[in-house]
């Protein structure tokens, strides 16, 4: 057999080779046993030669994620470590006190729903009954017709017109409280809200701290309670203080239906338990409104299928609206509206004058006038009247726009109108 014999320098080269392997294997060992190693400390070792080449090929998210890991466990075992020596910063000789370790956060709480809240309802809570009087005329007068007639009333019965009286020096507005907004949606709603805001009155809109206003109003009607029991008040979150609700508006709800002008027993439950409150409505062209209502999201759906108001015998015992319903077709549902809008405006009128102890004040929304009038029946200032779009298309429309609110004949500019908010908060 033939051997092969290595000259000396391969032979030494060769042992040079083998042994560099073998100690970048055993160093790059070191280091993947160091990952997983309980006692590894990135931060500890950043400048020995080792963490060079660690850092050299982990990647970095490998490297703040176990390092991240370290350190929560290293935390982790000193507090359970710690938690039998009370009194081990007494015997460090510090008079600080430790910083205590990083904790994960607590999950937030639910937050509690309000009472008055419509998931405490189902689709099968049995409905009540609404009314409206047939349309008498084929042309209501206007509001400052009505407000006329209202008046000579008022006075035939030796009843005082508190706008005519002058302002208390407790007073914030001339009208009695508690001032009960009964607009239909989409007639000044919010507006109103705003103008009585703005007066210094705690206003109210759609919901209290306890829910929604409706719901609060259909309980207690059911009940034999007043109106507004259990939601009447305003606490201030910061200081406590409890203040008594001035100005309600936006007072109904489609689920479960109920709006205190059209369902039985609601207008009557307001002249029993505030005999002595203002009746406010704000009215305007019901063709204009109905067209409002049709962009409005699903509500008219909702006041058909939820509330029958589309004259369903099974809520309201009119024939007049049934038939009336049944006899519309088409573009001609309009017109139903029309009926029904104007019927509520002649329901809430007749009210007011059977009603003569309660205040009544009506204004039109397209009236140029409308700002002085309400001034002149409240007292408060005409340029508390705001233009108001509750809805999220106007506001994409118009991105100076930083609240819903807006005054009257507002340019578009973003300057001016933080202008007039920081008027008006310092004022």
């Amino acid at each position: 057999m033939r051997r092969t014999y290595l000259s000396p320098i391969r032979a030494v080269t060769g042992k040079i080779a083998i042994a560099f392997i073998s100690f970048v294997i055993g160093l790059q060992t070191r280091n993947v046993l160091d990952l997983f190693s309980t006692t590894y400390n990135h931060e500890t070792s950043r400048s020995s030669s080792e963490n060079y080449i660690y850092d050299a090929w982990a990647p970095q998210v490998s490297r703040r994620a176990w390092s991240n890991a370290n350190a929560t466990r290293e935390a982790s075992t000193s507090r359970y470590a710690d938690r039998d020596k009370p009194d081990a910063a007494e015997n460090s000789g510090s008079d600080t006190e430790t910083d205590a370790p990083t904790m994960a956060p607590k999950p937030k709480r639910k937050r509690q729903a309000p009472r008055f809240n419509r998931s405490n309802y189902t689709e099968t809570t049995e409905a009540i009954p609404w009314s409206l009087p047939e349309p008498g005329h084929s042309n209501l007068p206007s509001a400052d017709e009505f407000m006329n007639a209202y008046i000579a009333e008022k006075r035939r019965l030796g009843k005082e017109i508190p706008w005519e009286m002058p302002l208390g020096d407790e007073q914030t507005v001339k009208l009695p409280l508690p001032i009960i907004g009964l607009n239909f949606p989409k007639s000044a709603t919010l507006t109103l809200k705003e103008f009585f805001k703005c007066g210094g009155l705690t206003a109210i809109h759609t919901s209290t701290q306890q829910g929604r206003i409706a719901i609060c109003m259909r309980e207690n009607l059911l009940a034999g309670n007043a109106p507004f029991h259990g939601c009447d008040y305003t606490q201030d979150e910061n200081t406590g203080e409890v203040k008594p609700n001035d100005f309600f508006s936006d007072i109904g709800t489609q689920s479960p239906c109920f709006y205190s002008s059209l369902h039985d027993g609601g207008l009557e439950a307001i002249a029993e338990h505030y005999p002595h409150a203002t009746i406010m409505l704000v009215t305007r062209n019901a063709k204009s409104w109905h067209r409002s209502m049709s962009k409005w999201g699903s509500i008219l759906a909702h006041w058909r299928i939820k509330c029958g108001f589309d004259g369903n015998s099974n809520y309201t015992k009119s024939d007049y609206w049934h038939m009336k319903w049944s006899l519309t077709t088409g573009t001609k549902k309009e017109d139903y509206w029309i009926d029904f809008y104007n019927a509520h405006t002649q329901k809430i009128r007749e009210f007011a004058m059977n009603n003569p102890s309660l205040t009544y004040v009506e204004v039109e929304l397209e009236d140029e006038n409308m700002a002085k009038k309400l001034e002149n029946y409240t007292g408060v200032p005409s340029t508390c009247v705001m233009d108001c779009h509750p809805g999220p298309k106007w506001v994409r429309e118009h991105p100076n726009a930083t609240r819903r609110c807006v005054p009257v004949n507002w340019n578009g500019d973003r300057e001016s109108l933080s202008q007039f908010y920081s008027s008006r908060a310092e004022n």
